[in-house]
């Protein structure tokens, strides 16, 4: 899937996808430009579970699972079930031992965490509490212990995580409980969850979800929209800076479109190195407003040591904006705005006064040969926004730079040497946000008129007007 980001600029992992708990909203951390791609989806989100349990319910047979320990039997019930209609019951046939049952689920390899969740009913004995296992095939079980079980006569929900370390993988999970002969429990609701969030129960019969292959025997999802997405024109998207009295629009989603209830929207104006907050709220047809979904971003700030430490964005063309390192950095000024009088018969004068302005701060920066150009052009662009480290105690600006100084050669960045820019940043006030059209890092309507001969070449690329506007991202 290709990406928004130059192809020249590094990407060390693959973007991480953030989605929020009903699966409406979706983020993606742009971390070559320090921007988030925000996708909403009202007509079939983002999967809010996804269960790689096979067969987690019993409905109509014992297939795809196994028996995990000794001393125990299993059968199908359909007398009691916490889902659905049938459930797996054990009976200990022999010396108290752990003993249950594995599901199979879809491979997983290492490095992956998954949370295991299976719904258990003591019906006679006194069981103890077992574990919950991870297991590759025979080999023997990785266990998380149980602390507690629950009150006989009564469903409850066990579970436990656990992180594939180097060499492990894992095709089924299990819980085993310790019983003695005639001990009977129930389990129901077999659930596997990559991540570490315990989601409610799914399968493919549940309402808004679906299988991903046959009933019963497959991976199965949560997928559906209650929302008349065919009502929704428009999206507003906000974020709510840490400290902030309140939230801010995103540029180019105040609003945006949502055409069958998808929107998308790019943001390249958050703080760097904190965690803010999205919403996004629908705008229906007749302007009245649905519910909001928001969720949690950090965008990465340069690491301490990094020498490229300042984030120079343009506002209208994201693509020019670029990282540079700092070589000099006065002390800021904030100009007074007073108006004074002399009084008579005191030898004080009255003053009047304002806010003071905002710090105004002379800047040099040093960049690499290949970057002269860009940077030339970059601050002959328009609006800028400047951003450093939260540890620089230097608040993110809006400027226009007046005059410049370089391209001076410096010898500074190694044997490439490095050329030296200068000029002033004297804040300005936030541009205004209404209306503004969404613009992505090197993506707009001419690069793809450059990159495809044909609509049918276009409409064969890309699976919905919110792909093709974030260039496949979402």
């Amino acid at each position: 899937m290709p990406m928004i980001v130059d192809p020249a600029a590094p990407h060390v992992t693959p973007p991480e996808r953030i989605t929020s708990p009903d699966g409406w909203l979706a983020a993606i951390v742009d971390e070559p430009w320090a921007g988030a791609v925000l996708s909403v989806d009202y007509k079939s989100p983002t999967d809010t579970a996804r269960n790689l349990v096979l067969n987690p319910s019993a409905e109509v047979d014992l297939g795809s699972t196994v028996t995990l320990g000794a001393n125990v039997t299993r059968s199908r019930t359909t007398a009691d079930a916490r889902f659905g209609s049938a459930c797996w019951e054990h009976t200990h046939t022999g010396a108290a031992a752990e003993a249950g049952s594995l599901w199979l689920i879809e491979p997983q390899s290492e490095g992956t965490t998954l949370t295991a969740s299976f719904w258990i009913k003591l019906v006679s004995g006194a069981l103890t509490p077992g574990y919950v296992g991870f297991r590759f095939g025979t080999n023997t079980p990785i266990r998380v212990n149980l602390a507690a079980l629950p009150a006989a006569g009564q469903w409850a929900r066990v579970s436990a995580t656990y992180t594939l370390g180097p060499g492990e993988s894992c095709d089924r999970v299990g819980v085993a409980l310790n019983g003695s002969t005639g001990m009977v429990w129930r389990a129901d609701g077999a659930m596997c969850e990559v991540g570490e969030v315990l989601h409610d129960y799914v399968d493919g019969t549940q309402p808004g979800c679906v299988w991903d292959g046959a009933a019963h025997a497959s991976t199965s999802r949560r997928v559906s929209s209650v929302l008349p997405w065919q009502d929704i024109m428009r999206v507003r998207i906000v974020r709510q800076d840490p400290g902030a009295a309140e939230p801010v629009p995103v540029r180019s989603a105040d609003p945006a479109w949502a055409i069958e209830g998808v929107g998308a929207a790019y943001d390249a104006e958050a703080p760097l190195g904190v965690g803010v907050v999205y919403t996004a709220t629908a705008i229906y047809a007749d302007g009245s407003t649905g519910p909001s979904s928001s969720l949690a971003v950090t965008v990465p700030a340069p690491e301490p040591g990094d020498e490229r430490d300042l984030w120079i964005k343009s506002v209208d063309e994201p693509g020019l904006s670029m990282r540079a390192m700092v070589v000099d950095w006065q002390a800021p000024t904030s100009a007074g705005r007073q108006d004074t009088a002399n009084v008579a018969g005191s030898p004080y004068v009255a003053v009047a006064y304002d806010e003071h302005a905002a710090e105004v701060y002379s800047v040099v920066v040093d960049v690499p040969p290949e970057d002269v150009d860009r940077m030339r052009e970059l601050l002959r662009s328009g609006v800028l926004l400047a951003q450093a480290r939260p540890g620089y105690l230097f608040p993110d600006a809006f400027h226009v730079p007046a005059d410049i100084s370089g391209p001076t050669p410096t010898g500074k960045l190694g044997s490439s040497e490095g050329y030296r820019f200068g000029w002033t940043i004297q804040p300005t006030s936030r541009p205004a946000t209404a209306e503004q059209p969404m613009r992505l890092p090197s993506w707009s309507w001419d690069t793809l008129a450059e990159q495809f001969g044909s609509w049918d070449a276009v409409e064969t690329s890309y699976s919905s007007w919110a792909s093709l506007s974030t260039n496949g991202v979402v």
